[in-house]
């Protein structure tokens, strides 16, 4: 009788530890924390989101991958067809929204139903850059894709510096300027 209840109890242990198969897998971290190693990578002066793949699979959603390839693309033809022009290609300041990098950025509030979440970021100038005590808010809005929090969109909110704009549309106006 006992080994019965021992077999018994040790099924229904492992039963219960078992996830249902209609529960989605855990992701590997939260909006936030994407938000966060995001804007920590584009300030890196030693990356550049344009020419990184792996990074931009791991932040970005496949549509905004493919418009960015789009840009790059349409970037690339006017370069070989003006090589004495300045020509405007996607860099880290596309993904920031300033031409001139943010000191400090602070990520503010956020709000997660999945599969999707908004998370608010604080960019800060310092007193040493081009818009110093400036302080711009970005909406970043992001996707659970492939089992992890993908930006779709970010949305500049108009400032003393800045106009208001999206991701999207400056993607979209980089490409038809070239």
């Amino acid at each position: 009788m006992r080994f019965a209840t021992l077999c018994l109890f040790l099924c229904s242990s492992m039963m219960a530890g078992a996830a249902p198969k209609s529960i989605p897998a855990a992701t590997s971290s939260s909006p936030e924390a994407t938000v966060q190693d995001f804007f920590s990578y584009l300030l890196a002066a030693k990356h550049d989101l344009s020419t990184d793949g792996a990074a931009q699979k791991r932040w970005l959603t496949q549509d905004v991958r493919r418009a960015l390839a789009s840009t790059i693309a349409a970037t690339s033809r006017a370069l070989k067809a003006h090589p004495d022009e300045k020509i405007d290609a996607p860099d880290n300041s596309t993904f920031l929204g300033a031409w001139d990098a943010p000191t400090t950025f602070k990520v503010a509030k956020s709000n997660a139903a999945a599969p999707e979440a908004s998370v608010e970021v604080m960019l800060t100038w310092g007193p040493k850059t081009n818009y110093p005590g400036e302080v711009q808010k970005r909406t970043v809005a992001l996707v659970l894709e492939e089992g992890a929090w993908r930006i779709k969109e970010i949305t500049i909110h108009p400032s003393k510096f800045a106009q208001a704009g999206t991701l999207t549309g400056e993607l979209r106006a980089l490409s038809r300027a070239h």
